[in-house]
């Protein structure tokens, strides 16, 4: 975009088409409209994003090799998520208390001293 161009009315198509190979290569898509508004996060790397939906969904996936590590519904309302040290744990505010999760899903801890925590940060 140049000048008061509005960046909006470009459309993916179009941006594929003007950037480099590798970059065309990085492009995907995420539908996910039945358990918004989702929160996500990157990992520090960049490689690793992880999504969780207001209604319950939790995803885990390496968007640059385009593989799901973890797909898991809590079946609580999901407030914010967070990656630890690194992309091999994530903590989830849900509905009443933070939860620690593996790669794989699977619950590893509660934090029950946290009690209906909006926002997560890790440092």
């Amino acid at each position: 975009a140049e000048g008061m161009e509005k960046t909006q009315r470009f459309t993916q198509k179009q941006i594929k088409e003007n950037v480099d190979v590798g970059s065309a290569q990085k492009i995907f898509t995420l539908n996910l409209e039945t358990f918004g508004p989702y929160c996500s996060r990157y990992s520090r790397n960049g490689r690793h994003l992880l999504l969780g939906g207001k209604l319950g969904h939790l995803a885990l996936c390496d968007w640059q090799a385009g593989k799901l590590h973890s797909e898991i519904h809590v079946k609580e309302t999901i407030r914010d998520v967070s990656f630890l040290h690194n992309e091999t744990m994530y903590a989830v505010a849900q509905k009443k208390y933070v939860y620690i999760y593996d790669q794989q899903g699977i619950e590893i801890h509660c934090l029950r001293n946290h009690i209906e925590v909006n926002k997560l940060s890790f440092l």
